[in-house]
Formats: structure tokens, sequence, C-alpha cells
């Protein structure tokens, strides 16, 4: 390279192929875009640029001299900064143990020969644009991470021996030593594997620039013995010929347990920490493809608690829960520690029972889980009394994926109900009870679209400093002939399994935005209107053509429309979100993350959305004053919110001291019955006369 490559703005592409010919062609493609390029024609040169130039993205041949092409990326990646560098692998091979040697080798993306240069433009094209938006993302994070807690950070620093020469008060709170203790001893006191972490050796690090500055991980050792994660980064000097080694490190056990409870609530149920439904999928597919591989077979069994509503109606909530959890105990103790036992929601519960290749082998479990389960349960001063009704399916003999398994087994499992509960039932393809019933749920709800019995309320989101509306949600409800209101939760399941909820949700969309426009229209002031979209809407190929269709037929402005998505919705197709939400925002629609923390995201995709605000969950806001451990994590959304730039609201707010506990941690929106049930049109307009002015909050 020449040195005017090394000072270019441009971003760097490096091309590696023992092909002069492909890399001219190659560099006339690339330089015509505008990206500076530089060549080498083995994996050992391209080595030894990538070390000194860090480019922004590799096009590598697979076969060549001296060092192939997948060597080359297993070793690039180890260099500081290499696994964040995209690698495009150029082979003439497109079998699939091409395509995963190359992924294993560390490859972004890979293209075939001969090349398909509109791809090969367009996949570069994308890259560096994710490239380039995550570099400025994590300069902005760490811009923001240093000013909001260099006060709280540690100081040490040591000589070329590891010996420690100053010992800040930050570190004295973290370690527990005085600094008379620690100020000549070697570092290793602190740090016992500070020495062999990643090779590192003190006197190792002494002008290393390209590591200088860059955070790692290092469990350290307090003075009562105790360990303690530490972040660390590191900085060198000299001063009159001698050098020293700045350490700055921060103690982050919060932020690890904050990690860990995150990763855990997206996989485990809240009250019993059982798997959860995604998990249980899961697992469940895993087992199916090890079965596959192996010839080899499972059973899934579907349990649902017989009259459980009734105790929960009667006795309350809390004894409802504490009986799940004892259920919950109970299943563990039935299986085996290989085989997984899940909570799906409610009262429902699954096993998973890899390796099972009879049905009688799965009947003598069920067997064994009906009579632990009918067992009598102490909870306070009641005696409970309980049984359960067991749905068994056998893969591959009833269902071949997931969602069929599921669905032959909660069959089994209404059989076993209308059999006189308290037993199993073994699928068989004749069983469609159950399938009536949802077909005539299905009936109803087409013709509840068609005579028009669905309604939407609206529930106020309020300023707690100003006191005005910062917007309202839209809740959709089915006013039925017969068994009048029903609520959401009642319908939207099977609206969402039958494709019912594309045509609803549409309509509530259109509804929303509709009387949103007729308040303005009538001299209220212009406030948002939140619509929920369902996971059947977020992945319609035309969702921003029907959104865009709905906001110019009804004639409401775009900034007065918010859209909400689950943590859940969002990862499903992460990618697909990325593109949506960016078409939405560049509408000027405001995007939240609705019920976050209960879901399943990656921290890094959440910073790739282009979300304005982050909804606190009910279930967290509901345990603020009874529970410490969910506060933390409503307060630590709050702090998450504000780190990205979000704003932050919390819902289901019903009691004064979660309304201060909120106010106190700087959240001001909030939406609950504290403020405002979901009310009709016409008991929101005299809300709205009632209020002061609203407010925008944006």
């Amino acid at each position: 390279m020449t040195e005017s490559s090394e000072t270019n703005d441009k971003p760097l592409i490096l091309i590696v192929d023992d092909s002069r010919y492909l890399r001219l062609k190659l560099r006339q493609v690339l330089e015509g875009d505008g990206y500076t390029v530089a060549e080498a024609e083995d994996g050992q040169q391209a080595l030894s640029i990538f070390k000194r130039f860090q480019p922004d993205l590799v096009l590598m041949d697979c076969v060549m001299p001296v060092m192939n092409g997948l060597s080359a990326c297993a070793q690039m990646q180890a260099f500081p900064g290499g696994n964040r560098t995209p690698v495009i692998m150029i082979t003439g091979l497109s079998d699939d143990n091409a395509v995963d040697d190359a992924f294993n080798a560390g490859a972004t993306d890979y293209i075939t020969k001969p090349i398909h240069w509109a791809v090969l433009r367009n996949r570069v094209r994308r890259l560096m644009r994710a490239r380039q938006t995550e570099a400025s993302l994590d300069k902005v994070e760490a811009l923001a991470r240093s000013i909001i807690s260099r006060a709280h950070d540690g100081i040490i620093t040591v000589d070329t021996y590891g010996v420690v020469k100053s010992f800040n008060p930050a570190c004295e709170r973290i370690f527990g030593y005085a600094p008379g203790d620690v100020i000549g001893q070697n570092i290793n006191v602190l740090l016992p594997d500070f020495h062999d972490k990643d090779g590192f050796i003190v006197s190792q690090l002494i002008g290393e620039d390209e590591v200088c500055g860059v955070s790692s991980e290092v469990v350290g050792r307090r003075n009562d013995g105790s360990a303690v994660p530490i972040e660390f980064t590191f900085s060198d000097f000299c001063v009159h010929r001698q050098c020293f080694v700045t350490l700055i490190l921060r103690d982050i056990t919060e932020r690890k347990r904050y990690e860990e409870t995150i990763w855990h609530q997206a996989f485990h149920d809240n009250l019993t920490g059982l798997a959860n439904r995604m998990l249980f999928k899961d697992r469940l597919a895993l087992a199916m493809a090890h079965a596959k591989r192996n010839n080899n077979g499972l059973a899934v069994l579907f349990l649902d608690l017989d009259r459980f509503k009734l105790i929960n109606d009667t006795l309350g909530h809390d004894i409802g829960d504490q009986l799940l959890n004892q259920v919950g105990i109970r299943l563990r103790n039935c299986v085996r520690e290989d085989d997984t036992v899940a909570r799906m929601g409610g009262d429902e519960f699954t096993l998973l029972l890899p390796e099972i290749m009879k049905a009688e082998h799965a009947a003598r479990i069920a067997q064994k889980v009906v009579e632990a389960v009918r067992q009598p349960l102490k909870i306070g001063e009641h005696e409970l009394y309980i049984s359960t009704s067991i749905g068994i399916v056998l893969f591959p003999d009833d269902g071949q994926d997931a969602e069929t398994l599921l669905k032959n087994a909660d069959t089994a499992m209404y059989r076993a109900k209308e059999n006189g509960r308290n037993h199993y039932e073994l699928y068989a393809s004749s069983m469609n009870a159950k399938a009536s019933e949802r077909l005539s749920l299905e009936n109803s709800m087409r013709r509840a679209l068609e005579r028009r019995e669905f309604v939407v309320h609206y529930q106020p989101k309020i300023n707690v400093k100003s006191g005005g509306i910062t917007g309202m949600e839209a809740l959709v409800r089915w006013q039925h002939p017969k068994l009048g209101l029903v609520l959401p939760g009642e319908f939207i399941p099977l609206a969402e399994e039958s494709g019912l909820i594309v045509p609803i949700g549409e309509w509530v969309l259109k509804t929303a935005c509709a009387q949103n426009k007729a308040w303005q229209d009538s001299g209220f002031p212009s406030i948002r209107v939140a619509v929920n979209l369902s996971a059947r809407q977020f992945q319609l190929q035309n969702l921003v053509e029907v959104v865009s269709r709905v906001l110019k037929t009804t004639g409401l402005d775009p900034t007065c429309l918010e859209l909400e998505i689950t943590e859940s919705i969002a990862m499903q197709n992460a990618e697909h979100t990325v593109s949506v939400l960016n078409q939405l925002n560049e509408m000027g629609i405001q995007l939240s993350i609705d019920d976050f923390g209960t879901g399943y995201s990656s921290l890094s995709y959440l910073r790739r959305f282009p979300i304005n605000k982050l909804k606190i969950d009910r279930s967290f806001v509901a345990e603020i004053g009874t529970d410490s451990h969910n506060g933390a994590i409503a307060s630590a959304v709050i702090v998450l919110g504000r780190s990205l730039n979000m704003g932050v609201i919390a819902e289901g707010v019903e009691r004064e001291e979660q309304l201060n506990f909120l106010k106190d941690h700087d959240c001001f929106e909030m939406q609950g019955f504290l403020f405002g049930k979901p009310m009709p049109v016409e008991d929101f307009t005299h809300f709205l006369m009632a209020q002061k002015q609203p407010c925008n909050n944006n």
C-alpha cells in the first residue's frame, strides 16, 4: 500500500487472491464504488497487511498457496478487533462442507465463482454500512460509559514487575484493602490471574498500542477472599526511563447479575423458574434433530391443571402462584435430570422426554406425574387437592415438527379432560374435538370482523411531571353478542394462530388512526396513539405499505402514530426487524419495544434498532415495593434506556409506591389503572376534556 492509502478517509477493503487478474478486476469494481483497496496474494501477506492497516472488510479466496484463506481468516479473528471485521470468502466450491468450513473459520459471508458482480457489490455495501454503524455506536457507548462512570473507577499503577505503586479510594471500595496493605505488593494479590490473562505480562504491555484502551475482564480477589468480576483497561507511560502501567478497573458484579437476570428471564418462567415456551421449543428442536440423526424417538407430555381457575379465583392469585411453584417442583422430581420441564403459560406445563421409543414408557411417566400432582398440597392454612390432565405425543409418529407435536399433545390433553380429567391420553389422529371447538371460535371471530363486533378502547399515557397526556394506547376488545365484552387474552392467541390477527390488526390500526385524527379535528392537541403489532403482522412483507396506506387514508400525521412490538417479535428475524423499523422510522413513526425485559433480545441488535422508547413490562412494575429484585430490573431498564438515548415508559402502574419509585429513578412517563383504565371513545373524549393541556413527550 502507498502512504496515501494509510491516511485515506475512504473505507479500506483488503483483497486476498493468488489470481492477479481477479485482484485487478475486484480493485476496479471496488474503487469504482469509492473504496480504497489493498491487495495480498496469499494468506500470509494478508495477515501482515491486516495487522498493520486494520481494513474495514476483507475479500479472500479460499484456496491459495503458502497459506489458504480459511487459515488466514481464522488467525485474523485472534487479532484485536479482528472478530468484528467482516470477511467475505470467495470460493469456487459451493457444497455444504465448503460453506461450513468458511463460517467455522469466522467468515461473515461467502460468494462463489464466477462472481456475480452486482451481488458482490450489494453484499460489500451492506456489510460496510453495518460495520460503520456498529463502529459509530461503539464510540458513542464508550464515551457515555466514560462520562458516567469515571468517578467510580478504580485506578492502580504498577511498575514493569507488577509491583503496585498507587491505589485509589475506589479500589479500596472494590477490593476492601487499605492502600498500605497493597502498595509495594505484587498485583497478583488483587488480580491473581492477571499475569496469565491472555498471556499478558505487565512488562509486555509496555508499548502495545493496539491493545491499549481495549476492555478486558478478569476475576479479582477481595480482602475477604471472595471473587469479584473486574473489567479493566490500561495505558502505559514512562518517567525518567522507568515505565509504568496504569490500570483503570471497575467492579462489574451488578452488571453481571443484570445480564444473568436478563438472559434467565429470556429463557425461563418468572414464577416457577422452569424453562419457558421459547426454551422448550429450542430444546425440542434440538432433541428432534438428535433423534433423526440417531434413528431414535422422544415423547412430549402436555399438562393442564384441572379446575385451577377455580382455586385462583376463590383463594387469590398468591395462592395460585404458590400452587404452580409446588407443581413445578413435583414435575421436576418425576423426570430424569436431562429431561426438560417447562411452564408454557397459565396452568399449562410440558415435559420433553428424549430417547423414548415406546408409548408405554411415556405412559408410565405420565401416570407417575398424575399421582404426584394429585397428592394434597399444604399452602398456608389451605390443604389443596388438584389433578392434571395430560396429552402424550411421540416423535416422529405424531408430528414432524414442534408446532404439530404441541398441537397434537394439546388435542390429546383436551380429550383427557373430556374423559373425566386426572389421567392421560395418548394422541390419536381421530381426535378432533379440540380442533372443532377452535374452528367454531375462529368462525365466530370471522363473523365478528364482518359484523363490526370489535371495538377499540384507549388507555392514557401520562407525564407525571406535568400531569399532561403524552399519548394513548389503542387496545382491541370483542363486543360478543352473547358473551359480552371479551378481553384480548381470550381471543388474540387463536387469532394469531389462525391468521385472523392480520385483518383484525389492520382494522385496529386504521380505527385508532382515524379516531386520533378526529380528536385533533375537534380541537384537541396532537398526541400519539400507540398500536401493538402482532408477530404475524410484523412478518408481513407489505407491512410498511399497509401502515403508509392507513396514514394516507386517515390523514393522520405519521408523527402522531406509535407502533409497539415485543422483544420476542423483534428477535424472530433480527435483520428483517432492522429493515422494517428503519423504513417506519424514516416515515416519522415512533417505535417502541413493549414488555421489555421479558423476551430475548440481543443488546447489540437493540443498538441497531431505531427504537425511540422502551416499555418496562408490567410484571416488573407490579413487584415494585414487594420484590427488590424486580425493582432493580425496572431501574436497570431505565438506566439502559437513558444510556441508549431512548425514552422509557412504565406500564401497569397501579399503586402510589410504584409511582414514587419510578419518579425517584427518573422515569416520568407512565400508563396504568392509577391514571386511567382503557376506555371507549366517548369516555376517553370526556377524559381528554377533563385533563390539563396534553403534552408531546418526544
